[in-house]
């Protein structure tokens, strides 16, 4: 079950995912569910009732889906966006230290006034993001008031409006000088409101964002973005679920896997 099909990072690991299933003998159907609790939860039953081997669950309403997987014993295993405590095995990146690191990038290129364009309130994963940009900002005696934040959804129409709050109608000295911004989505609407705004990226307005997928190399200027892991990401799950099926007495393991900032030119970087 994924939110959205439009995301790269969602298309990538589920594209790695369905790869590495069909290599062990197994097939793969994908639920789009928009984010949206009822399909989730109709997906959900309906792919019991067909009484399919395992489900893989990237959801706002994680706790949920698994409460009704456990009535009918479906194996589970949860991706990306993680509650806790949760009974079944866990799959995310380090999404907090992820971004601290993205925001100290931007810091070592002179930055100190960063905005952050957050995911919509509530995701787990867009939480930990816009905490880890407060938590770098202020470790570094830097501002990281709500208005320099802006939560939006993760699409592209959401990075645009997130950019457009936060340096539209601002004077040049008083709107930030750099964005984290929480997804490679969100950035494309974001180079859209700066183009607009005759905004001109790096140099006036530098970003780093967060997901590091391969669409990120193809913007103007390439993202330099906090790449997720997508093979080792989908290894785990493919494993994990794969030994749920075989038996639910399972390990139940909570993965927090690394990733690595990759550069572009967005952030001021050059190929010199």
């Amino acid at each position: 079950l994924v939110p959205n099909a439009m995301n790269a990072f969602f298309g990538e690991l589920t594209t790695e995912i369905e790869r590495q299933l069909f290599d062990t003998g197994n097939t793969l159907t994908v639920g789009v569910t928009n984010d949206d609790r009822d399909r989730e939860l109709a997906f959900t039953a309906a792919l019991v009732a067909r009484k399919v081997d395992g489900i893989m669950a990237i959801s706002s309403h994680a706790s949920e889906i698994v409460r009704k997987l456990a009535d009918g014993n479906t194996a589970a295993i949860v991706l990306d966006r993680v509650p806790h405590p949760l009974a079944v095995p866990t799959i995310s990146v380090d999404n907090a230290n992820g971004t601290r690191e993205a925001v100290a990038h931007l810091q070592l290129h002179g930055h100190t006034v960063i905005g952050c364009v957050g995911g919509r309130a509530g995701t787990e994963s867009a939480d930990e993001r816009v905490a880890g940009w407060r938590e770098q900002q202020q470790s570094s005696g830097f501002p990281s008031s709500n208005d320099l934040v802006s939560r939006t959804d993760f699409t592209e129409k959401g990075g645009y409006d997130g950019a457009v709050a936060l340096i539209a109608g601002r004077p040049d000295g008083a709107r930030p000088t750099a964005l984290f911004v929480s997804s490679d989505i969100q950035a494309a609407g974001v180079l859209k409101a700066c183009y607009e705004l005759s905004i001109v990226v790096p140099r006036q307005l530098a970003i780093v964002s967060f997901d590091g997928t391969a669409a990120s190399e193809y913007m103007v200027p390439p993202l330099t973005s906090f790449r997720q892991p997508v093979e080792l990401m989908a290894h785990h799950a493919v494993t994990s679920l794969l030994a749920r099926i075989e038996s639910q007495d399972a390990q139940v393991e909570h993965l927090v896997i690394p990733g690595e900032l990759r550069m572009g030119h967005s952030c001021g970087c050059t190929d010199d």
